[in-house]
């Protein structure tokens, strides 16, 4: 499990291929069944995700794919969340941490998920605990929703195993193709975020999905 410490943390100084993506903060909703927060728009391309106990601000990066993430424990301004000085965030996740570029997608108790594309053809997601700054939870996957205090989700599998593919028939999959989806492989999972226990389903199938990226930026590195 990896600790996340301010010391711990090292700006990236990599740069990217000049390239097009198509990964972007419009295919990354909010999970379904997540808390609510009171969101408020910032300057500087900084965006406060507002709960009871902590705040979550984000900030797009100039220079990479994902943002900088900054938590805030508890409410940095209760009058105005907006007047913030990030550098003083009781602990930071930069663009690039844990390898790929990271887009807040919500939060469940003191646990923040985190979308993070890693320049494959699948994405993962990141659960951490915003008490102890620890990874608690990591896989890959599509469709999260969280329900009763369960998070359930579709594993991605690596489509390219022949194996993959003849264990999870998929019909449809050419047709998809032809419409600009991509296909993916996947099982059926459910997390127990109270003991963060996974259940795998057992159950595979096949589903189509909005093309994650095109291109394969260059690895994130410390």
């Amino acid at each position: 499990m990896r600790k996340l410490t301010v010391s711990s943390l090292i700006l990236i100084t990599m740069t990217l291929l000049t390239a097009s993506y198509t990964y972007s903060s419009d295919q990354v909703p909010m999970i379904k069944g997540s808390d609510k927060a009171e969101v408020k728009q910032c300057k500087d391309f900084i965006t406060a995700y507002i709960y009871d106990d902590y705040v979550v601000y984000t900030q797009s990066s100039g220079d990479y794919e994902g943002s900088n993430i900054y938590v805030y424990d508890p409410r940095a301004q209760l009058n105005d969340p907006c007047s913030v000085d990030l550098s003083r965030a009781s602990f930071t996740i930069l663009v690039g941490e844990f390898g790929g570029a990271n887009k807040f997608i919500g939060a469940y108790g003191n646990i923040i998920f985190l979308d993070q594309w890693t320049g494959e053809d699948f994405k993962r997601l990141l659960g951490i605990d915003v008490r102890t700054q620890s990874l608690l939870f990591l896989d890959t996957y599509a469709n999260p929703e969280i329900k009763n205090g369960k998070l359930a989700y579709y594993k991605t599998l690596k489509a390219r195993r022949k194996s993959v593919r003849d264990k999870i028939p998929c019909p449809e999959a050419e047709k998809w193709k032809a419409d600009g989806k991509q296909v993916l492989y996947v099982e059926k999972m459910s997390v127990d975020l109270g003991t963060m226990k996974k259940e795998p389903s057992g159950e595979y199938l096949c589903i189509p999905s909005e093309p994650i990226g095109s291109v394969k930026p260059r690895k994130y590195g410390h």
